[in-house]
């Protein structure tokens, strides 16, 4: 994916929208293109699901934030788990995930017992086993929505680019774009984990 590709420049250009533009988008999210109120121009940009899916997530993003923030779109930031990752460990230390199951694992191998996973990993993991239908609806934007919601309210950077490859991505059948995720929420952190 590169930025000669017309929807990528578009997510790079996205902080000239107007602040319509981008309410009609945040509202849009996890609905068709074509069911979506005042979005169908968009089919100039680009007619996959997948792409309009990442747009409406980006657009959950503060207007402020998109036009102001000079690191937008959060480009090198690393994938949605990475992202969630980082969110965990803003909310509490304890749920590190890197930390977090290694302890878990010392815990089991000493015989003690094994408290409860937190409800933000299991929120994870529902996501890597969710669908994305072709469309661009189903149980993964509706999930993600929420992820996202979550990680904007918390000022979680997510890597908009890299999120429209791993949605464009996100049904191949060897699943690559899943251990990915699975490998940066689980493995130690970086700077930018994919």
């Amino acid at each position: 994916m590169s930025n000669d590709d017309p929807f990528i420049r578009y997510l790079y250009s996205l902080k000239h929208e107007d602040t319509g533009t981008l309410a009609s988008l945040r509202r849009a999210c996890g609905q068709r293109l074509a069911e979506s109120r005042n979005c169908q121009w968009f089919t100039s940009i680009s007619t996959s699901p997948a792409d309009f899916l990442t747009a409406t997530l980006a657009a959950q993003y503060s207007s402020d934030a998109i036009k102001i923030d000079h690191r937008w779109p959060y480009k090198d930031q690393g994938s949605i788990g990475a992202a969630w990752a980082g969110f965990c460990r803003k909310r509490k230390k304890d749920e590190d995930p890197a930390n977090f199951y290694r302890k878990r694992q010392n815990d089991l191998s000493r015989g003690g017992t094994l408290g409860n996973i937190p409800s933000v990993h299991e929120r994870f993991r529902t996501i890597l086993d969710a669908e994305l239908d072709i469309d661009g609806t189903g149980e993964l934007a509706h999930r993600l929505r929420g992820l996202v919601r979550m990680c904007v309210a918390a000022d979680v950077a997510i890597d908009v680019i890299q999120l429209a490859h791993d949605l464009r991505g996100w049904r191949a059948e060897s699943r690559y774009v899943q251990e990915r995720w699975a490998k940066a929420f689980y493995g130690q952190p970086s700077h930018a984990t994919s």
